[in-house]
């Protein structure tokens, strides 16, 4: 994953789903993680959700301003 994936642009940071996505790849690679996925709400939210030790869990990506 690069800074195009990222959608990185000089005068842009990450965009909220190339962050999720990262996360993603990062939480797959992991040998605890049963399973990652990117989910999208119907209102624009940005998240995944995630089993890891059996437990599931939802992540919300938002901007801090």
């Amino acid at each position: 994953m690069d800074a195009e994936d990222l959608e990185l642009a000089p005068t842009k940071g990450p965009s909220c789903e190339g962050i999720r996505d990262l996360i993603v790849k990062l939480l797959e690679s992991h040998s605890l993680v049963t399973g990652a996925a990117p989910i999208r709400e119907a209102r624009g939210d940005v998240g995944l959700r995630a089993e890891i030790g059996g437990l599931d869990f939802e992540v919300w990506v938002d901007l801090a301003y």
